[in-house]
């Protein structure tokens, strides 16, 4: 089929009409031969018409042929984007080459104007971004337009996360949460056509980017707001990670009732949901708690019953056993076990996907830990090595508790400072 009018004969024909059944009394039979033929083109009203008469969507009448096609590869691609748990990483390169040039195969067709063309269109600008090539005249400003022309308003938001991600990974936080406050700026329009999960997601990037910059009164506001769309709609997506974050700060004000709120909120939901993953982060949960809050360091390694090993892919980083076990790597130096603590976290890394500058605080400080055992086992070199690396991992983060954690070890171990 190559035009409109080829598309309507053919449907006409398939439900046995005549011109004139078809034509009805909207329209003559020799405006629908013309149509048919290609030599006039119907109104948005008189196709309306036609798509009635004949059983279909506008959509179908309007569709040149290769929807189908694009549908079929919306849905590989989207299945394949989905399955890549940090894309950023750069052992996922080879997946996105592979994704760049299935896109590619039809780019030219890509020209915003169905929703299957916008989301192809949407991908290949990510996969473009992430493999760093070379822009196309297309952005995704260009890609947001097109969601806003087709009312696709939670879309324009998914956009800007990706941009607010990108910035994130690359460090630049202020950037990262400009692109989400454009986002609020831009949907407030439609703010009452947008699910409110997807509302939930932007109040979640607000709070960490906030708190990543370190703006408390805006982290709290966004955080209040977030909790009080949840609660008033009773949804319980995201609440553990709201949960889990303001345990963290309320642990690093050192709070002890909030943090103690927070954590039986952690473990109700972990109970309500049954979900692995959020039963696992008490673990961590629990000993953080333990060692900052309570700081009975002999009941941090009774918590690693918590996690279960099975709720992640093998192929998958996943910071909740390594968080645990830094932890435990914790208490094991606060009782002086400082040979249990240094075998404990000898395999410690950062993951890559660890860009927040409060997780970032909380992983170094491992690695001050760390070089505290060598420190007291009077291996000096080892000792410097380890907290010159987390002295420098910190050193552009604003002050918390594991900053200052880290610079107290430093100056123990490079000028005999005498602090615990």
């Amino acid at each position: 089929m190559n035009s409109l009018g080829e598309r309507i004969k053919q449907l006409r024909k398939q439900k046995k009409m005549t011109l004139a059944e078809l034509a009805g009394d909207r329209l003559t039979k020799g405006m629908l031969s013309l149509i048919e033929n290609g030599k006039a083109q119907p109104s948005m009203e008189s196709l309306r018409y036609i798509a009635e008469r004949v059983g279909v969507e506008v959509s179908t009448l309007l569709d040149d042929g290769n929807i189908e096609e694009l549908r079929e590869l919306l849905m590989e691609i989207e299945t394949e984007y989905k399955s890549i748990f940090y894309p950023f990483d750069v052992k996922e390169k080879e997946k996105f080459i592979k994704l760049y040039d299935k896109i590619s195969v039809v780019n030219g067709q890509l020209q915003g104007k169905k929703y299957e063309e916008i989301r192809l269109l949407d991908y290949y600008i990510r996969i473009t971004t992430i493999l760093n090539y070379e822009q196309e005249e297309k952005t995704m400003f260009d890609v947001m337009a097109y969601y806003e022309k087709v009312h696709a308003y939670s879309r324009i938001i998914d956009c800007y996360s990706f941009l607010a991600a990108y910035a994130f990974y690359r460090n630049d936080y202020k950037i990262a949460l400009q692109f989400i406050l454009d986002a609020e700026r831009r949907i407030k329009p439609y703010r009452h056509l947008i699910d409110h999960i997807a509302l939930l997601d932007i109040h979640y990037l607000l709070t960490v980017l906030y708190a990543a910059i370190d703006n408390t009164a805006k982290t709290q506001e966004n955080l209040n707001l977030a909790l009080e769309i949840a609660h008033k709609n009773k949804i319980y997506y995201r609440l553990d990670d709201f949960y889990r974050f303001t345990l963290i700060q309320s642990i690093g004000q050192g709070d002890e009732e909030k943090s103690k709120y927070y954590l039986k909120k952690l473990k109700q939901h972990a109970d309500f949901t049954e979900d692995k993953v959020s039963i696992s982060a008490l673990a961590f949960a629990n000993a953080h708690y333990t060692n900052l809050i309570e700081k009975d360091y002999k009941k941090v390694p009774v918590y690693r019953e918590f996690l279960i090993l099975d709720s992640y892919d093998s192929d998958e980083l996943n910071d909740v056993p390594l968080l645990y076990e830094m932890e435990e790597a914790y208490a094991y130096w606060m009782l002086g076990r400082y040979k249990k603590s240094i075998e404990l976290s000898e395999s410690f890394s950062i993951p890559v996907y660890a860009h927040h500058p409060l997780d970032l605080s909380i992983m170094y400080r491992s690695f001050a830990v760390r070089a505290l055992c060598y420190h007291e086992l009077g291996e000096k070199e080892a000792a410097k090595s380890e907290i010159l690396y987390a002295y420098h991992g910190v050193a552009e983060f604003s002050s918390s508790i594991y900053k200052n954690f880290i610079q107290d070890a430093y100056e123990k171990i490079q000028y005999g400072k005498r602090v615990k």
